[in-house]
């Protein structure tokens, strides 16, 4: 188990500099279900269980395979693995093989993996030319 987490972890950190992801602080596993609005802190918050409400705060979100957050997620960075039925807002945001949104995506940059689906408009900044 503990070798999952660090495959995921270098994944979440690759070309990122340390101070951005330390360390996953939360993590939600699967079978669990909260409903309510989530406010994370910095660091990783990992969620395998199901939310409804929304997420928001000043870290990144790992959302695996088996997550579900059914609500908007308003996170500094996002790594989709699972479902969001809701809006993104994130300042990056990677969109993995199997995972789905439906809602509209608002970031700076974003990844998107073959197999990924997405079910709503997507919104990127332009890069500024000053």
């Amino acid at each position: 188990m503990i070798k999952y987490f660090e495959k995921i972890l270098n994944k979440f950190n690759k070309k990122r500099e340390k101070e951005d992801f330390e360390e996953i602080r939360t993590f939600i596993c699967s079978g669990c279900f909260f409903e309510g609005n989530i406010s994370i802190g910095e660091g990783i918050t990992r969620i395998d269980g199901e939310i409804q409400g929304n997420v928001k705060g000043k870290g990144g979100l790992l959302v695996g395979e088996n997550g579900i957050i059914k609500g908007d997620v308003e996170v500094k960075r996002l790594l989709l693995y699972g479902q969001i039925f809701g809006n993104i807002k994130a300042e990056e945001v990677e969109l993995y093989s199997g995972s789905v949104v439906k809602g509209n995506i608002k970031t700076k940059s974003i990844y998107i993996e073959k197999g990924a689906s997405i079910n709503g408009f997507c919104e990127t900044e332009s890069p500024s030319t000053s």
